[in-house]
């Protein structure tokens, strides 16, 4: 009797582990590597230069390469990108997500921040952009660092 409660048992933590780490700690970790994603590719596209200057009444057209300007569109979907993925995090990976959200994480708020940034990036506005990245900071990172 007691060698069947041992199988029982044993079969119940492995089933629990399985869930564990099928439901959390696999999507969690996608979720890390995500954020290490999003730090490289905000830190590959700080100096990416505007193509706009927004001035009271009009926006003003600033001269750029066509490469410059290629760069500025592939930023722009990179980081549409990004926000894309972790709203499909937030959206797709329940269990993952109360655990992001236990350890001072919100995906969906960082999405937020890079969809405004993809927005806007291509518009001179220090402040706009200092908005947006203080918002992907706030979803991302629990503590004031300054890694973006």
């Amino acid at each position: 009797m007691e060698s069947a409660a041992q199988v029982i048992g044993s079969f119940l933590a492995a089933a629990l582990g399985w869930v564990v780490l099928e439901f959390v700690a696999r999507p969690l970790r996608k979720f890390y590597d995500l954020r290490g994603e999003v730090i490289r590719r905000l830190t590959e596209y700080a100096n990416i230069k505007p193509r706009w200057r927004e001035i009271p009444g009009y926006r003003k057209e600033l001269e750029l390469s066509q490469e410059e300007i290629a760069r500025l569109e592939k930023a722009q979907g990179v980081l549409r990108d990004l926000a894309s993925q972790l709203v499909a995090f937030a959206s797709n990976e329940t269990w993952a997500l109360y655990a992001a959200k236990a350890m001072g994480h919100d995906p969906k708020h960082a999405a937020d921040g890079l969809i405004g940034l993809s927005n806007r990036i291509d518009t001179h506005d220090p402040q706009d952009h200092k908005f947006h990245r203080k918002t992907i900071k706030e979803g991302l990172f629990r503590d004031n660092r300054d890694v973006i």
